[in-house]
């Protein structure tokens, strides 16, 4: 072989040697990993505020929708589930069969 082969495979082995040195170590050169007992935090917290006015929870009413009901004299999900969808559907520019989910989620919500 010859002679820069030679110090390459020298170079190779210390290197190896180190890394395993090291791995085998590992367990007193990094600190043993803390184990949590606590459950996962929820992936959607809940409102604080509990109020009856929020329309946007309703699947299908986002702000544009919350503000034509707002006009309409709709603000709070018991007033939407009182509410007569054929009136509000109109009045709302949404087919009646969106607004009567919308009512019966309400109904459900409140």
């Amino acid at each position: 072989m010859h002679r820069t082969t030679k110090k390459l495979f020298q170079l190779v082995g210390v290197v190896a040697g180190i890394g395993a040195a090291a791995w085998a170590m590992r367990a007193r050169m990094l600190p043993s990993p803390e184990i949590h007992n606590e459950p996962p935090p929820p992936f959607r917290k809940p409102p604080a505020d509990t109020t009856d006015s929020d329309l946007t929870e309703i699947k299908g009413i986002g702000p544009a929708t919350a503000k034509k009901l707002g006009d309409a004299g709709i603000t709070t999900a018991t007033q939407l589930a009182e509410a007569d969808a054929e009136a509000l559907a109109e009045a709302v520019g949404s087919s009646v069969a969106t607004v009567e989910r919308w009512v019966a989620e309400a109904a459900s919500v409140r």
